[in-house]
């Protein structure tokens, strides 16, 4: 496949995570990454030759109107998404943004607006849904092996050292809801739909960060059903699992339990079953990093298998806002001690 016949690609913001999409995006075959854009020009060198020779720039729009992308992969911070999917929309580029889409509900829903009334194809970046071991446990669910699924659990607990290569991450006022917590809640999302209700309660483990680091949310779902949900990274329990996320579900007729190393066992009546659901480890990805690294790489592809053939993604804005509505709900029980938050979905 010739280069003019390739799905042509950019990415805006050269930080350590956009390790992951570059790599991504390069190892497609019916990509063509046509430039990388950083503020910090030597960042966006350094992601050049991580490209193999891809065209880098320090101006965003410079870039957007040389190469003409179909896509531009924005893998900035949330600040700066609004006013970078603007540009794309202005100029009939669809977007991918990272995850979270904006860094209140309010600004989300602009973009939303913007994707809507220019008709610009747009998604998050949302890829723990994409990791492997949890797509195959949700399509036992959705298969109906379990029977009527009735309670879940998703689990995120972690003190690895995520500042040292975000030192950002410190100084926000809202940390691990908006940084993990749009995760596992959209996991929740994936695993049962939509929720009715939530309440949550959030804590600090440490003196030298800004936002709070530990959150437990219960979420009330149609049918009486309920979900288990929590995040942190303060947690200094042995072993240490990161990055993985445990996931159980329990149905009327069995249950299925995502455990630590990627094992799924599986009860369906009286039937166990153990499933090894780890990703492969590809030419570029390394252990324990993996199971992320082969996330961004799905959900890279799910843009590529959808957007071009005039589907919509998973992930698009608008899906994805009703995520961020259960992120400022968590916020707004916390602020209230925990007090259960009604949804209106």
């Amino acid at each position: 496949m010739t280069n003019e016949n390739k799905i042509k690609v950019a990415v805006i913001g050269c930080g350590f995570f956009a390790t992951n999409h570059i790599l991504s995006w390069k190892n497609f075959k019916d990509v063509y990454l046509v430039g990388v854009c950083d503020l910090d020009e030597e960042r966006a060198i350094n992601a050049s030759h991580l490209a193999k020779g891809t065209p880098y720039f320090t101006d965003a729009e410079l870039m957007l109107k040389e190469v003409r992308p179909d896509v531009v992969d924005i893998v900035t911070t949330a600040p700066s998404h609004y006013n970078l999917a603007k540009l794309a929309a202005s100029l009939n580029i669809s977007a991918i943004i990272q995850k979270p889409m904006a860094p209140s509900l309010k600004e989300a829903a602009k973009i939303v607006d913007l994707a809507e009334t220019t008709k610009t194809p747009m998604m998050v970046h949302e890829n723990f849904r994409f990791q492997k071991p949890l797509r195959d446990l949700q399509k036992i669910i959705s298969n109906g092996e379990i029977g009527q699924h009735l309670f879940c659990k998703i689990s995120f607990r972690t003190s690895y050292d995520v500042y040292r290569q975000q030192p950002y991450l410190k100084e926000v006022d809202q940390l691990i809801l908006m940084d993990l917590g749009v995760h596992v809640l959209d996991l929740a999302r994936f695993l049962f739909g939509e929720a009715s209700s939530i309440c949550c309660r959030t804590q600090k483990t440490r003196s030298d960060i800004a936002g709070e680091d530990m959150a437990t949310m219960m979420l009330g779902f149609s049918g009486n059903r309920t979900a288990i949900v929590d995040c942190t990274y303060g947690s200094k329990q042995a072993p240490d699992i990161f990055p993985e996320t445990l996931v159980s579900v329990e149905g009327t007729n069995g249950a299925v339990v995502l455990g630590p190393g990627y094992k799924i066992t599986k009860k369906s009546g009286e039937k166990v079953e153990t499933i090894n659901a780890e990703p492969v480890v590809a030419n570029w990805c390394e252990k324990p990093w993996h199971v992320v690294q082969d996330s961004v790489t799905q959900t890279c592809r799910h843009w590529i298998d959808t957007v071009p053939h005039n589907k919509k993604p998973e992930t698009s804005v608008d899906d994805n806002l009703k995520t961020l509505k259960l992120v400022e709900a968590a916020y707004q029980s916390a602020a209230k001690g925990g007090s259960l938050i009604t949804l209106n979905n």
